[in-house]
Parts: structure tokens; C-alpha cells; sequence
């Protein structure tokens, strides 16, 4: 198995790209890996994309794995951090919380969560469908360091507001849930030929209505088993 490589022992600090070239780096590597893929992209078309010498890219980024790492960590810890907030606040309240306030923090647009235009996340929405379905180790890795801190935060609340859920249903539940999402989230226009309405907002209204019923028939099942 390929392996990252972390900053050897040694390497100083200024080995880190400083944050202008560590965002056109992470921005260019998002685009080769999104359009063609961890094996389709090459270090030499991201460097040529960020405008940098490929030499410079492998001394901030040792090897391919460990740049294809990067990209998604960057992403992912923003997003944890947003959503763990809100939970958080959402749960610090004196009023219930409701099964539909949990789904709305989950379906939080990524734009809304990372800050950045929606056609600009394109990319890092065709990476992400790569890795959460897929069954390589790499992918596999990769979906547990950076994604499962955030999967673990949803199943445990669902399990807060719905005490009848069992585990094992909470973790399907959210499977299923993050799995409807990546329809909204999917950048193809399907839905648009499909005759769906353009407001790209309306995906993310459906989704609450649509996995809230799906998993109270979860809990129902549960109880009258």
C-alpha cells in the first residue's frame, strides 16, 4: 500500500507552502484528482495548473498520496468543524430537538459550509463520490481519518433525539441519509432534465422531509417489532 509521507524528521517548518501557494496548490490538485481521478492525475499538470515548479511541489508534497490527502483535509476539517458547532448549539438549548433540525444541519449546502461557490466545490464533489464508494484501501483510509469524526457526531444524535433507534439503525440511517445527499449535492443538471425545479436550494427542503420519514419508519419498525 501506498503510504503519505509526513514532513521527514529535520525538513524545517518553511517546508509548508505558505497559504496564497498552499491555496493554489490544494485548488489545482482538487481539479486534476476531480476531473481525472487519483491515477489519471499527475503532479505535473497540478503544478503547471498552480504555477509552480513540480519541484517545489514535491518539496511541500512529498508524494501523490500525500497531496490527494491534503485536498480532502482541507475540506473535511471545515466542514466537521461547522457541523460540530452547530450540533453543539443546536443540543446547548433548553428547547427539544427535533429529528428535521439535526437533517438541517447534515444538508447544510457545501457551499454554505465551506464558503466557496458552488461550481468552484464541482471537483471535491466528484472526489468525495469516488472515495465513499469505493473499496480501496486508499479510499477507505482516507473516508475514516477524515470522515467518520463527522458520521460518528450524526449517529450519536440521532440516537439523542430518537432514544428508540437502535445503533446499528442510527448507522444505517445516516448511511442512507449521506447517500440521498450526494444526489443534491451531484453537479450532472440530472435533476433539471429530469424536470426538477432550477432553485438549487429546493434539494436540500426535499431531503429533511424525505429522510426524516425514512428513518422515524426505522424507529417505528423498531418498536412494533
Amino acid at each position: 500500500m501506498q503510504r503519505a509521507l509526513r514532513r521527514p524528521v529535520g525538513r524545517p517548518a518553511s517546508a509548508e507552502p505558505n497559504g496564497l501557494a498552499r491555496t493554489a496548490i490544494l485548488d489545482a490538485a482538487e481539479q486534476v484528482f476531480g476531473a481525472q481521478g487519483f491515477d489519471g492525475g499527475s503532479m505535473r499538470e497540478i503544478a503547471q495548473i498552480a504555477g509552480i515548479a513540480q519541484s517545489l511541489l514535491h518539496y511541500h508534497y512529498e508524494n501523490k498520496l500525500a497531496l490527494y490527502e491534503a485536498v480532502f483535509e482541507r475540506r473535511a476539517k471545515v466542514i466537521l468543524q461547522v457541523r460540530k458547532e452547530k450540533l453543539e448549539i443546536l443540543f446547548d438549548s433548553r428547547t427539544e430537538v427535533r429529528l428535521e433540525q439535526v437533517l438541517d444541519v447534515l444538508f447544510m449546502p457545501l457551499e454554505r459550509l465551506i464558503g466557496e461557490d458552488r461550481g468552484k466545490l464541482r471537483y471535491y464533489v466528484q472526489m468525495l463520490a469516488g472515495v465513499t464508494i469505493s473499496g480501496h484501501e486508499r479510499s477507505i483510509e482516507i473516508v475514516k481519518r477524515f470522515y467518520d469524526p463527522s458520521a460518528e457526531e450524526f449517529i450519536t444524535a440521532f440516537e439523542r433525539v430518537l432514544p428508540d433507534l437502535t445503533r446499528e439503525r442510527a448507522v444505517w440511517a445516516y448511511l442512507f441519509a449521506i447517500g440521498a445527499r450526494m444526489q443534491a449535492h451531484a453537479p450532472n443538471n440530472r435533476a433539471l432534465r429530469l424536470g426538477a425545479d432550477p432553485d438549487t436550494r429546493r434539494p436540500y427542503e426535499l431531503l429533511v422531509e424525505f429522510v426524516a420519514a425514512g428513518i422515524r419508519a426505522l424507529r417505528l419498525e423498531t418498536t412494533s417489532s
